[in-house]
């Protein structure tokens, strides 16, 4: 429970508003300028410089307002110089009727600003009853009194073990009939990630006050923002007046408690500087925002960045269709937010921002993206409807709160708005989730946050869908890694066959289970993986990976990236044979899948060229005869996988490997020529001349008794009768001389 705030009794003196030094020196925050500063750097033992901080002297009203237990003095036992950092020092001692001492330094009637950045590092202490803040009150305290000038906490925290890792943000104004003006200011808090507490080392605690906006920071962590519209009903934004910086270490007090014997005494507070810087605004052109995020709606996608820290005074949201763009302005909004409702479902879009103000345009943001599903419900649990998000129904059993804490949504993707986070169903509770579609892959995303606790192990709890345990012992800090920080936990889930998804989360003996958001989507499928193609005689084969449930879409384009045009639609299978193309012609090729009607993102395209890839040419022989009535053997070499074609003289014709001609004729002679085919390319021709002869004949002479026989080829034979016997004489010879002729003798040629 936060603190009664200090109310002031006494007179303050006049305070000096300090106008912008002439150094250059900047924050790390852009636009930032020096103003004001302590470093410290005055002799060791020596108290700070009067020239910048007073001193409280005593208890005040009532232990300030707050019944702390400290006298606080100027003495340096309190508040010295050590080693280039002030001291600040708590001490048990009795002292004017009082058993502790401390110090309370404040920047009243030396310094005061309306704006700007106010740092200090600081390392706190530590332990029950120590209660450690950095803060600031307005200067027209005197004249108005508390809390209607204003009270800004920049840093408190109560050392008690269950508060060492938090630091807390906030403020004090007034209120009719309400307690924004008590215990319960309007703020928020930061834990330290993995338990780790502050006093182990130094932290830098900062608030950004502009014009109705104040930040707060730990390190370079904005953990709340508070605006007029913060404020509770009937509250009044009153920080708009100058106020003065104030540092102390309390003793005891309404919201610490009262030191016990756990606490070791001194305790102190070093300080390594206290700074305060002026808003400059550039007169550049602003830079790129950061921080783009985008969230998925029904036909509609939600984006939010980071508010500009370099004078920007609107913003340009660009939209594409493909990554990288090129990108078209679709609105031009003042703040950085922008809900864009010119979408489709089923789509996928890329958005950059871009920030503006009257010295020119920025760069453009890194690239987000969004992928619209097929249907989105979204429900705020336990609050009202933001973006996307319907106000809490579908539920039972729990009950609502929130915060005013702002949760760090870098870590995650889709983050829903802070909102959200900001809002919870806590204790055991349901979600039913009814008229959805049976046997199809929901994608159901819950939303946490720990805006209450502040260490591991403080809540934990578990998640179950339709039945099934998801989440077993779910801590948000040990997921997120800190407190007030987002965690988005995935899972798919089919309907059951009522067709409703059913979300139930469970107590464990670690406080309540709690939830922030839910949402049921039917993703946009992923785009198909795996795609190849080969190029045939004027087509193109293609192939892909497989998806679950899903029917294709083949597109086609003459370019790169372009654009594509329906080749097939509506496809069950996962490849496709593009005919009727053109040889020597690239075609590019993606494709898409298509679930419950919701089509993904084109797969990366392939390109392949048809042409019409011939055989080798068959080398052409033959086993031809010298002369006619001979069979003529045709001989082509083999090629595997293809036809052949003989052509030759008197129109011959044959496909046949190897074809023959029986009694091959004179008429057979000439060019005969076969050619392979294969997938309708025909090679170049193999050919092979063939000489037919007519008959052959011997020639006889006689000749003084003997007769002179020749021939032209072949085994001569010889015969007294025709019907044989017939035998050879004396082999093959041309001519030859036979000088024993018979009275009647007859000759044939062996021709084989």
């Amino acid at each position: 429970m936060k603190k009664l705030s200090v109310f002031w009794s006494f007179p303050l003196t006049a305070a000096l508003t300090v106008g912008a030094l002439a150094c250059g020196i900047r924050s790390a925050s852009a636009d930032w300028q020096l103003v004001w500063s302590d470093e410290f750097a005055q002799p060791d033992g020596s108290s700070p410089d009067p020239t910048k901080w007073g001193f409280d002297i005593g208890n005040g009203s009532s232990g300030w307002g707050n019944n702390q237990l400290e006298y606080d003095t100027s003495r340096t036992n309190n508040a010295r110089i050590v080693g280039g950092q002030l001291v600040i020092e708590a001490a048990q001692e009795s002292y004017d009727g009082k058993s502790y001492t401390s110090a309370r330094m404040l920047t009243k009637g030396k310094a005061s600003w309306a704006y700007g950045r106010m740092e200090a590092r600081i390392k706190i202490p530590r332990g029950q009853g120590i209660w450690s803040a950095f803060w600031m009150l307005g200067t027209n305290i005197d004249s108005v009194g508390w809390p209607t000038c204003g009270e800004t906490d920049i840093m408190e925290n109560i050392g008690k073990t269950s508060d060492q890792g938090t630091a807390h943000g906030t403020i004090h104004g007034p209120q009719s009939g309400g307690d924004y003006n008590g215990g319960a200011g309007v703020g928020g808090s930061y834990a330290l990630p993995g338990g780790a507490a502050l006093a182990d080392d130094f932290h830098i605690f900062a608030v950004e006050w502009t014009t109705n906006q104040i930040k707060w920071f730990v390190d370079t962590n904005q953990y709340f923002t508070t605006t007029p519209a913060n404020l509770p009903s009937g509250g009044t934004w009153v920080f708009t007046q100058p106020q003065f910086l104030i540092l102390n270490v309390a003793v005891g007090g309404n919201w610490p408690g009262n030191p016990d014997g756990t606490t070791i005494f001194p305790q102190q507070m070093l300080v390594d500087y206290v700074r305060v810087y002026a808003y400059a605004p550039s007169t550049n052109a602003p830079t790129a925002p950061t921080g783009l995020a985008a969230g998925p709606g029904n036909s509609k996608a939600y984006l939010t960045w980071d508010a500009s820290t370099s004078g920007a005074t609107g913003y340009n949201v660009k939209r594409s269709t493909v990554s990288g763009g090129s990108y078209t302005t679709i609105a031009s909004p003042a703040t950085n937010s922008y809900t864009d409702t010119s979408v489709s479902s089923c789509s996928t879009y890329y958005y950059v921002v871009s920030a503006t103000n009257s010295f020119g345009e920025s760069a453009n943001s890194s690239e987000t993206t969004v992928s619209l599903g097929a249907y989105a419900l979204a429900v705020n649990c336990g609050g009202s409807a933001a973006g996307q998000f319907l106000a809490d129904a579908y539920s039972s059993g729990g009950s609502t709160s929130s915060s005013g804490s702002t949760v760090d949504t870098s870590a995650v993707t889709a983050p829903a708005p802070q909102a959200v986070y900001q809002s919870e169903r806590h204790g055991v509770c349901t979600y039913t989730f009814t008229n959805l579609t049976s046997g199809l892959n929901y994608k159901v995303r819950l939303h946490f946050a720990e805006n209450y606790w502040t260490a591991v192990g403080q809540r934990i709890f578990n998640v179950s869908i339709n039945g099934k345990q998801v989440l077993t012992n779910y801590d948000i800090i040990a997921a997120a890694g800190a407190a007030n920080k987002a965690n988005i936990q995935e899972f798919t889930t089919v309907p059951t066959s009522t067709n409703t998804i059913v979300v139930s989360y469970a107590n464990t003996s670690k406080d309540q289970a709690k939830t922030s958001g839910i949402e049921i989507l039917i993703p946009q499928p992923a785009a198909p993986a795996g795609l190849m193609a080969k190029a045939g005689n004027s087509q193109v084969a293609l192939s892909w990976n497989p998806l679950a449930d899903a029917s294709y879409k083949v597109k086609r384009a003459l370019s790169s990236g372009g654009p594509y045009n329906f080749a097939f639609d509506g496809l069950t299978s996962t490849n496709y044979t593009d005919p009727g193309l053109t040889n020597g012609t690239t075609y590019y090729y993606v494709v898409s899948a298509a679930i419950a009607g919701c089509e993904s993102t084109n797969s990366v395209p392939v390109g392949a060229t048809p042409v019409c890839s011939a055989p080798p040419a068959p080398t052409a022989g033959n086993n031809g005869p010298l002369w006619s009535g001979m069979t003529l053997n045709l001989t082509a070499s083999a090629v595997p996988g293809v036809t052949y074609s003989w052509t030759g003289p008197n129109g011959f014709t044959s496909t046949n490997q190897n074809p023959s001609i029986v009694n091959a004729l004179t008429s057979a002679s000439g060019l005969f020529s076969v050619t392979a085919a294969t997938g309708g390319c025909t090679s170049a021709p193999g050919t092979t001349t063939v000489t037919v002869n007519p008959p052959a004949s011997v020639t006889i002479q006689a000749l003084a008794g003997n007769v002179i026989l020749s021939w032209p080829g072949g085994t001569l034979q010889t015969a007294t009768d025709l019907s044989g016997p017939w035998g050879e004489v004396n082999g093959a010879e041309s001519p030859r001389t036979n000088p024993t002729v018979a009275p009647q003798e007859f000759y044939r040629l062996k021709l084989q």
